[in-house]
């Protein structure tokens, strides 16, 4: 049986500027929205959320919350009006000044912390327009039901993501040849103790792909916080 070595990569990365209770939502009238025909939307509540747009409301807690169609008609997708997407409810509050990435694990030659200034600094800034899409798009609209969170057609948004070259800090810390993936675990984490950790993974051979970013800004300004502030 081959020995499947992971590197485990903790990002600490999901910060909130939010609080979920009635403060944090508020149910609001869309604007119209020409083009919007899918009944997942017609039939959704829409809400305000400080530092978004109207944005639809798929479930309270988590916060996941649906960009309108119309947002899709230029390139890039504005951050207030970007999809959010949660698996937990638990969402710490991150202080970027005392936040830290360490890369630890079998696979990997030592275990290294870096800071935020650290990887500012030791590694070349670089930029990419990526589309981040939720693989349960559209889930809302299957038939037969599928269970999830029940998205229309905007579960996803393009935006110019800038930060360092995951490949660049792996390639620092040191990689075992016979590494397989990396994984990641962020800071968020589930409310009931039993429940399970969300993480997730990707090939080395991914990982290394020069245009997989550990990204700090999004669409020119800071990564906000609900989507993985100080870093994703």
């Amino acid at each position: 049986m081959t020995d499947r070595r992971k590197l485990l990569q903790n990002l600490a990365s999901v910060g909130a500027c939010l609080t979920l209770g009635e403060q944090a939502f508020g149910a609001v009238s869309p604007a119209a929205e020409p083009g919007l025909t899918d009944a997942t939307v017609s039939s959704a509540e829409w809400v305000s959320v400080r530092g978004k747009l109207p944005l639809i409301k798929r479930t309270f807690r988590p916060p996941n919350l649906e960009t309108p169609l119309a947002y899709f008609r230029n390139p890039i997708t504005p951050n207030n009006a970007f999809f959010v997407r949660y698996h937990h409810a638990n969402i710490p509050v991150v202080d970027p000044g005392t936040w830290s990435l360490r890369i630890a694990g079998p696979a990997a030659e030592r275990s290294v912390k870096f800071t935020l200034a650290q990887l500012r600094q030791q590694f070349e800034m670089v930029d990419v327009t990526a589309l981040c899409l939720c693989s349960g798009n559209r889930r809302g609209l299957f038939s037969p039901h599928v269970v999830g969170v029940q998205w229309g057609s905007g579960a996803m948004g393009n935006a110019r993501w800038r930060g360092v070259r995951l490949k660049d800090v792996l390639q620092k810390v040191g990689l075992r040849s016979d590494a397989l993936e990396v994984a990641f675990d962020g800071a968020d984490g589930p409310v009931m103790p039993s429940a399970p950790d969300f993480q997730k993974s990707l090939p080395v051979s991914r990982a290394l792909d020069p245009d997989t970013l550990i990204a700090f800004e999004m669409n020119g300004e800071r990564l906000p916080e609900l989507h993985g502030a100080p870093a994703r």
